[in-house]
């Protein structure tokens, strides 16, 4: 049991996830959310738990991604017991496929970047031609080259899961706190507090930047630069009657269906290698910009119906956008940052920060408590530190 504080800043996916975790081990958690839980990214966000298609870096990066679809097994239990009903963990065999050759050819290269990832456990995904993948999902259009099959990909939707998460830190006995932040109260090389805009000081051990999009306005707090800019990204919810998809359908654009029958169709952009719609310079845009684009909405609807005619009966129920956090190098920031010996950091997470959310919050916990992690070899590769400037 550790009588350690420790506020954490920001209530999306990945800060509620650490507030989760750190309760786990008895620690006295403050979550302070400015708004509301998940009112950025994580609320517009479907939650694929998939380590396949090119969005992690071989290494620490996909590590964690394999962990975090571990993780968010081993805790389910946890989490349902909080949980409103038992339809937010949709769970179906998954189709990540292409429509051309040299497509087809960049999926086999990723799967053999990365064998013990991808052949074996839960992640043990089975190469299908074009005439197998119609066979398994009839419904996809014919034009399909071939792709891979995995049993189980999880999808859980990020405002559900950011819930899950508080109330199950909650029920252990953290606070959860609406409140703009500030700044820090810093003494020598330490933040003894965090800065409410009421002029509360919320004392502390130890402090959990995790702020999403917003992450680089505490670079003024704590003399350290956070490189994260804002990848704007955009998704479709439709209804299609009549419709029932057997698979999770992933390519340069998804498609997956809700336990309530809704079908999600998204999204812009992919930064990985070869994906997406459109380049991924297109999509860098100021904090403030969360409308759709029109133009996307048209692109999105025009590519579903291409590659899934089912589509061309779809009804738009909702038109999501919103900005995500994305490093310069597509991994995460997770770990201490260099100018204060108990301030960590816990963002960039580009498009999957609902999927490594719960590595996230277990391995700040470890780093935090412990000092070290045997979650992933190498955790000091997706450290704040590597963006450390000659001088600071």
């Amino acid at each position: 049991m550790s009588e350690s504080q420790v506020v954490v800043v920001g209530g999306g996916v990945v800060g509620a996830a650490v507030s989760y975790f750190l309760s786990l081990e008895g620690v006295d958690v403050t979550l302070v959310e400015a708004t509301a839980i998940a009112a950025g990214a994580s609320g517009h966000g479907p939650g694929f738990f998939n380590t396949f298609g090119g969005d992690f870096v071989p290494g620490a990066h996909l590590a964690l991604g394999v962990e975090s679809v571990r993780l968010i097994h081993e805790h389910r239990e946890n989490l349902a017991e909080v949980a409103d009903s038992q339809d937010w963990f949709n769970d179906k065999p998954d189709l990540t496929i292409s429509f051309t050759d040299e497509g087809a050819a960049r999926l086999k290269a990723l799967h053999e970047e990365a064998p013990t990832a991808f052949g074996t456990g839960i992640e043990a995904r089975e190469w299908l031609t074009g005439e197998e993948v119609l066979k398994k999902e009839p419904l996809i259009s014919p034009e399909v080259r071939g792709g891979y099959f995995a049993e189980s990909v999880v999808q859980i939707d990020g405002l559900r899961l950011a819930n899950l998460y508080t109330r199950a830190a909650q029920k252990r006995g953290a606070r959860l706190l609406y409140s703009p932040v500030q700044g820090l109260d810093i003494r020598g090389d330490r933040a003894t507090g965090v800065q409410l805009s009421d002029g509360t000081h919320l004392p502390c051990d130890d402090v959990v930047l995790a702020m999403g999009a917003w992450t680089p306005l505490a670079s003024i707090w704590t003399g350290f630069p956070m490189p994260i800019c804002s990848l704007k990204g955009q998704l479709h919810i439709l209804k299609v009657p009549g419709v029932r998809l057997k698979h999770h359908i992933i390519e340069r654009v998804v498609v997956m269906q809700y336990p309530n029958g809704l079908i999600l169709l998204g999204a812009t952009p992919d930064p990985a290698p070869g994906g997406g719609l459109k380049a991924p310079i297109d999509y860098i845009r100021p904090l403030k910009d969360s409308e759709p684009i029109p133009e996307d909405t048209e692109m999105l609807m025009r590519v579903g119906i291409e590659r899934f005619p089912f589509l061309k009966d779809a009804e738009i129920v909702r038109d999501l956008s919103g900005v995500r956090p994305m490093s310069p190098d597509l991994m995460p920031m997770i770990g201490r940052i260099p100018t204060y010996r108990n301030v960590f950091m816990s963002a960039g997470h580009g498009r999957k920060g609902i999927h490594l959310s719960a590595g996230t919050g277990k391995l700040i916990a470890d780093l935090m408590l412990r000092g070290s992690t045997d979650l992933i070899d190498g955790p000091e590769t997706l450290s704040p530190a590597r963006f450390t400037p000659a001088v600071l």
